[in-house]
């Protein structure tokens, strides 16, 4: 029997959740939940589904057996502690939240309800990191020595957050956490600087990009980066990378295009193939592996491929990147 699933958000990100829990063969979209009922009605009637304003409203249905938060990063805390609480198994976006305060708020959360929390850190459903980490555990590079990772995104996406997020937690996050699982080792120390010159320039409230040092338990080292500073004609939506360097050998990635390449009369493209394209009419890719495996996992009582401690230690990187930028000196990551 599908599970019945509802997506708290009704903006860019919750409506690919909506979309997504549509197509999915072992899963039924019953209910929005969005505050702007503008924003919620247009969604819910374009599934022929519910609308709520409020997750209590939801939960007073009692139509879904699952939730899906997708409403921007600094408003996550707040609905899924509701629904954790409740004992509704929740698979919250990324970040699972924007500090470690709310990261958690939500754990303990998940532990007061017995609920199952999943963070949706999209690049556990990416094969080309997937890769990477089974490369590295299977020993192919022998150990870790220095690594890198970090994701440069066009100036618009900074400008369309408009001061809403951190370039931390709405691109770096994924890097955070992608670094400790592919290496297999947790950040324990960081030192970071920022610039800020273009986004003030054009009226944004935030930074341009932040890089940082970072040391490892074991003794590895290495670099976390990120900013939205491509310009906006660029080809190149994310500019990624992740590279491990080991005492036998090295793992790559790449992800400034998916492998296809347009050239035409709307210039040169490089579209999405991998994260969340539309493959015969329906929304494939990391995305739609990710909700079947939330989905898949709910209905089975399997575990979830990132476990809740996984995801609140990229947050607590974020967070000691943060306050070594304030600080001006190297600053410890907080155990969670």
């Amino acid at each position: 029997m599908p599970l019945n699933v509802a997506v708290v958000g009704a903006g860019f990100m919750g409506q690919l959740h909506a979309r997504t829990v549509a197509e999915c063969d072992i899963a039924d979209l019953v209910a929005i939940v969005d505050v702007s009922e503008e924003a919620g009605r247009t969604v819910a009637g374009r599934y022929g589904v519910e609308y709520h304003r409020e997750v209590a409203d939801a939960l007073t249905d009692g139509r879904a057996d699952a939730y899906i938060v997708a409403v921007p990063d600094r408003l996550h805390v707040e609905p899924a502690v509701t629904l954790l609480q409740a004992g509704k198994p929740v698979l919250v976006e990324k970040p699972m939240a924007h500090n470690l305060g709310g990261a958690r708020r939500m754990a303990a959360a998940a532990e007061e309800g017995a609920a199952r929390l999943m963070v949706g850190q999209l690049l556990r459903f990416d094969p080309r990191y997937v890769g990477a980490a089974s490369a590295v555990a299977g020993g192919e590079i022998g150990e870790p020595l220095h690594a890198k990772a970090g994701r440069i995104a066009s100036r618009a996406v900074g400008t369309r957050m408009n001061g809403t997020s951190s370039v931390l937690f709405y691109l770096g996050v994924h890097d955070a956490d992608a670094i400790q699982w592919v290496t297999g080792s947790a950040v324990r120390r960081v030192y970071s600087r920022a610039v800020s010159k273009l986004m003030p320039s054009l009226g944004v409230d935030s930074e341009d990009a932040i890089v940082s040092v970072v040391e490892f338990d074991g003794g590895a080292v290495g670099q976390l980066f990120n900013g939205w500073t491509r310009t906006e004609d660029s080809p190149v939506g994310i500019d990624g990378r992740l590279e491990v360097y080991g005492t036998k050998g090295v793992v790559e990635i790449d992800v400034r295009d998916h492998g296809l390449e347009v050239f035409g009369v709307s210039g040169y493209q490089l579209p999405d193939g991998l994260h969340w394209p539309e493959v015969n009419g329906r929304i494939r890719g990391d995305l739609a592996a990710e909700v079947r495996h939330f989905v898949t996992a709910v209905a089975e009582g399997t575990p979830f491929v990132i476990s809740v401690a996984e995801a609140m230690r990229a947050v607590a990187v974020n967070d000691a990147i943060l306050r070594s930028v304030a600080s001006g000196v190297p600053e410890d990551v907080e155990a969670v």
